[in-house]
């Protein structure tokens, strides 16, 4: 079985597949393709990029090459915007991330988009509008929706993990899926789901034993499933803080959810925590949060509909 991965732009996706290149998969990308067609037509990579402004069958070409190999060839991973719409019997992926960190990453790569933006906020927001023209460009060319998890068999986020550690994670439940297929599984990182209750109020006891409980699992994903509310573009715990924390004080860097919450009763129940309501649970789990919500503001929430009552 092969496997297709996409995702956000700026979400690491060419490291995360370097590291599964380790797991003995062969890497076809879209550049690839499309260098071997130019070859092929004895013209350079720039000539023919010309040619395919003009000439949809080109996309074609490199369409129709990835989904006979992914028809007759095994054990190949396809790093690739499409390769998941095009070789449909694969382990399709979608590798999610948070749109500052998305941003922060493009800004400070130095790649060729950050040339374009003057700040963070700015990166953020040219992200977001290239996403929307993808969008739109894929559902005029092949009539689909880019950003329906429904496209997905497994959506794994990016935000607050290593490329070593999504690659484990996505290799995991790759095996459970050749054995028992599922579909459009949600894995969010853990360390990106705030409070909802100030310290006074949390069970510590319940934490305790939690700890004890799973100190020893090797598992990086939490066995429990939380229940999120999203609001400004954060994520936030509803119920479950008591295991959400343990899991992250043990080593624990994904959690396994049915959607984030966005209906109006659950958005209520989320308070203005500033920054300093938020230290005891950093200090109780020994972690840090990358952003807080009180001196970032509001931002984009996640392009794909992971949301929902």
């Amino acid at each position: 079985m092969n496997i297709t991965i996409t995702g956000n732009l700026g979400g690491g996706k060419s490291s995360v597949c370097r590291e599964l290149e380790k797991y003995g998969f062969k890497i076809i990308t879209g550049g690839g393709l499309f260098r071997d067609i130019a070859k092929e037509k004895g013209v350079s990579v720039l000539e023919l990029n010309e040619l395919a402004k003009a000439d949809r069958s080109i996309d074609d070409l490199i369409d129709n090459r990835t989904a006979k190999i992914g028809k007759e060839e095994d054990n190949v991973l396809f790093d690739s915007r499409l390769a998941w719409h095009f070789a449909p019997d694969s382990f399709k992926v979608f590798l999610l991330t948070d749109s500052y960190e998305a941003a922060r990453r493009t800004f400070a790569g130095g790649a060729r988009e950050a040339e374009e933006y003057s700040d963070i906020n700015a990166t953020m927001a040219g992200l977001k509008q290239r996403a929307d023209l993808e969008r739109a460009r894929f559902k005029e060319l092949y009539n689909i929706d880019y950003y329906n998890r429904n496209n997905y068999d497994l959506i794994i986020e990016s935000t607050y993990a290593s490329p070593e550690q999504i690659a484990k994670e996505i290799m995991r439940n790759f095996e459970e899926f050749k054995v028992n297929k599922f579909h459009s599984r949600l894995e969010l990182n853990i360390r990106t789901f705030y409070p909802t209750q100030h310290f006074t109020d949390f069970d510590r006891a319940a934490y305790d034993k939690k700890v004890s409980e799973i100190k020893n699992y090797e598992a990086i994903c939490m066995s429990d499933s939380p229940i999120l509310a999203g609001n400004d573009g954060y994520t936030y715990i509803l119920d479950g803080a008591e295991e959400v924390y343990a899991a992250i004080a043990t080593g624990r860097v994904f959690g396994c959810v049915d959607y984030i919450r966005n209906d109006e009763a659950s958005t209520k129940r989320i308070p203005k925590l500033a920054k300093a309501d938020v230290a005891d649970y950093e200090a109780l789990a020994d972690f840090k949060y990358l952003v807080y919500p009180d001196e970032l503001g509001s931002k984009p929430g996640f392009l794909l509909n992971v949301y929902g009552r």
